[in-house]
């Protein structure tokens, strides 16, 4: 049992919290992979030239990016003032509709607003995921909840690439749209956040990002969150996206296959998530959680940009390595959660997950623009952003709170 403000919430209804945001996470990665999985076999089939497929999966991509931007502003502010329960039911259904949907397009500008409005959808999972299980649990061991919610939830990119590798891109589609709905029905018997139903009756702003604008302190712990988490994306979003354009500038003697990197990737990320929360419980502390994952993942960066070149194995391997060091982000958001009061948490959590995503936009055409305008390799161009972010988010670490076994009964005004 776990009692917050008052509040009994039964171990049963934790454990099924933290079942459907698991799921929930699963279908969201699910999604996001399906377009790399996919992307360009469902281009071609609609009859894009050959000449525009990379141009158009970067439209693709961007315009799910967006809807996640704008969406993690959304359900975040509804999170906050109508119940965390109210995202994990509205997000699901906006999501499943539009994948559907994306089935059965003709058109770029087709697939373009299915893209958005399924990633409109999306933006709300994980972030009140996160927000619920870590409410809902023991301050000493909520640790473990976004952990198990992430380990598990990362199985939805594995899943999309082996239908995608398998079946027509259609089928892809309408497979994360039957795994929406079901998740719907599934989600009846999840029970509201205690801190939440107490909160609600405070006279306090809710849902406010105004809250987080006018207070210095605040922007700077919200700003410090979202660059930690660049090489999280830059990696998934960017280097994996690429990875078959980045494989090529290498001149290695067999080419990696982007599947395999992804399902690594992916795979070695789902032991990740679970290894941050084992770490951070063992030490009781997040940051040191953090900052070991990220370690880790300026090691992998060294291996991948130098024997990964040489072998298509070590290539696997530094991948592998990669997604295992990314796991540092469901601790970041876990911190994120703890360090903002109950009234902008869901916003918070929410709007920079989604921010975070949303990096893949700027350095997606930072990449594109540094190889192309340069005549700079794309290995090289990766290897020269990755270091610096990844010692950028290190050093953004350090401005930010320890939070392991805080007290979440408050708010911020």
């Amino acid at each position: 049992m776990s009692q917050n403000a008052g509040v009994t919430i039964s171990n049963k209804a934790i454990t099924l919290g933290i079942i459907v945001a698991a799921l929930g996470f699963f279908v969201d990665l699910y999604d996001i992979m399906a377009l790399a999985a996919i992307g360009e076999s469902s281009l071609r089939s609609i009859n894009v030239a050959e000449e525009a497929i990379k141009s158009n999966i970067n439209y693709l991509q961007s315009m799910q990016m967006f809807g996640m931007l704008i969406g993690g502003f959304l359900w975040g502010i509804i999170g906050d003032k109508y119940g965390r329960l109210k995202v994990l039911f509205g997000s699901i259904i906006l999501y499943s509709t539009f994948t559907l949907l994306n089935a059965f397009v003709h058109t770029p500008g087709e697939y373009g607003t299915c893209r958005f409005l399924s990633g409109l959808g999306l933006a709300g999972e994980l972030g009140a995921g996160i927000t619920l299980v870590s409410e809902q649990m023991k301050k000493e061991q909520r640790g473990m909840g976004p952990a198990i919610i992430a380990g598990f939830g990362v199985f939805g990119a594995i899943v999309a690439v082996i239908i995608g590798r398998n079946y027509d891109w259609k089928t892809v589609y309408i497979v994360g749209a039957v795994l929406g709905f079901l998740l719907l029905i599934l989600r009846i018997g999840v029970v509201e956040s205690g801190l939440f139903t107490i909160s609600k009756y405070s006279s306090s702003v809710k849902g406010s990002f105004l809250i987080i604008l006018k207070n210095k302190t605040h922007l700077k712990k919200f700003l410090c969150i979202l660059i930690a988490g660049i090489p999280a994306w830059y990696v998934n979003g960017v280097m994996m996206q690429f990875s078959n354009y980045i494989a090529k500038s290498m001149n290695m003697k067999h080419q990696p296959d982007k599947g395999t990197v992804i399902i690594a990737f992916f795979f070695a990320l789902s032991f990740g998530d679970v290894l941050g929360g084992l770490i951070s419980q063992w030490l009781k502390s997040r940051k040191k959680s953090i900052y070991i994952l990220l370690s880790l993942h300026l090691i992998m960066l060294v291996l991948f940009f130098t024997a990964g070149r040489s072998s298509v194995l070590i290539y696997y391997i530094a991948f592998a390595g990669l997604g295992l060091s990314v796991g540092f982000v469901i601790q970041l958001f876990t911190l994120a959660a703890e360090n903002f009061g109950t009234n902008i948490r869901t916003l918070v959590t929410s709007s920079g997950l989604n921010l975070v995503r949303g990096w893949v936009i700027p350095f997606g055409a930072l990449f594109n623009w540094i190889s192309s305008s340069f005549a700079i390799a794309e290995w090289e161009t990766a290897a020269f952003i990755a270091f610096p972010v990844c010692l950028i988010a290190m050093l953004a670490l350090t401005q930010l709170d320890e939070t392991f076994d805080k007290d979440l009964q408050f708010e911020n005004n």
